[in-house]
């Protein structure tokens, strides 16, 4: 009879404890309230890995700070808007180069709150991209790390994936970002 006492005082305990874990993490003074919009600066620096399909082969890009050439039109830095609906971001980005390169993408995101200062970014998307010679659909999905030194600053990191295909004869292309980085500031 006690070893069922014991059990159901566990029980109990647990319970009590994991609802009130619960209740408090939708209440932390860092928790998102109502609308807000985020302007970012995105994956001006980085690692790059491109495949492409075919004779095309795989190509390694490094950028520090908006200095390299791209491979693809994925890679490229652009500036972005979200719009915050609690933790769900709805957003759009988009960049251009002055070799006539561009590149829009809209996309979905949820921002969990890890710690006061630490939060994590999923985002997925689509994007159109065009150059001179070829155009490109896809999608893409990131990861990213957000570290928020001020309330409204977030200085975020982490892998992206871009899946791409293009217009024939190009070939297609898997474009794997580590670690992308950029920055964003909430209104």
């Amino acid at each position: 009879m006690p070893k069922h006492w014991i059990a159901l005082s566990f029980a109990m305990l647990t319970w009590g404890g994991s609802t009130e874990l619960a209740a408090a993490q939708h209440e932390m003074p860092y928790e998102f309230q109502g609308t807000q919009v985020a302007l970012s600066i995105e994956r001006f620096m980085g690692i790059d890995y491109t495949d492409f399909e075919g004779a095309g082969g795989s190509d390694v890009t490094a950028r520090l700070l908006l200095n390299a050439s791209e491979p693809v039109p994925t890679s490229l830095a652009r500036a972005g808007i979200d719009v915050f609906i609690e933790r769900f971001s709805v957003g759009l980005a988009g960049g251009v180069t002055s070799e006539d390169v561009g590149i829009i993408a809209p996309r979905l995101g949820y921002l969990f709150g890890l710690t006061s200062t630490i939060g994590l970014w999923l985002r997925v998307g689509g994007f159109y991209a065009a150059t001179p010679a070829v155009k490109y659909a896809g999608i893409t999905g990131e990861v990213l790390f957000a570290w928020f030194p001020h309330d409204v600053i977030a200085i975020h990191f982490g892998p992206t994936l871009d899946v791409a295909f293009a217009n024939d004869p190009n070939p297609n292309y898997v474009s794997v970002g580590i670690p992308e980085m950029g920055l964003s500031v909430w209104f």
